[in-house]
């Protein structure tokens, strides 16, 4: 809310990355004393496929939905949807694979995650990007300089 209504900024980055000790928390047992985990972990609970024990395909789909539901809960908030349909303000998922060393963007057109490398955008979506990026002024659909 603060750097949207105050700092005013034009872009948000929904993040996650490999290897998450979170994301895995969503799969096992809690210890009952630990109250405050418990509720973060529900936060992301809508991201945990229904599978008995996560393999390591499972975990890096469960971490990528959960950018994926940053960005929708982040269209919750009456000022992030009015920004984003106003064009003023665009939302960016992006996950980090630390083994690689590499960040890999959510693509809405490819309907999922691609090395940063291999994108045409700055990690745009799900929602459109702003209309003054689409310019002209040698920038890509998310004010990131074209390469090449």
């Amino acid at each position: 809310e603060f750097a949207v209504l105050n700092l005013q900024v034009s872009r948000i980055i929904g993040c996650g990355h490999s290897h998450c000790g979170g994301i895995r928390a969503l799969y096992g047992e809690v210890h009952p004393a630990a109250l405050n985990l418990a509720q973060w972990l529900e936060l992301g609970r809508e991201a945990a496929l229904p599978v008995a024990e996560p393999g390591p395909e499972v975990l890096r789909r469960t971490e990528q939905r959960a950018v994926v539901l940053q960005l929708e809960r982040l269209m919750d908030y009456p000022m992030v949807r009015e920004q984003v349909e106003a064009g003023a303000l665009s939302l960016h998922g992006w996950h980090y694979v630390i083994e690689d060393g590499e960040i890999h963007v959510y693509d809405l057109q490819r309907g999922g995650f691609v090395p940063a490398a291999q994108a045409d955008n700055a990690g745009t979506g799900p929602y459109l990007p702003h209309p003054r990026d689409e310019g002209g002024d040698g920038l890509d659909p998310s004010g990131v300089p074209w390469s090449g």
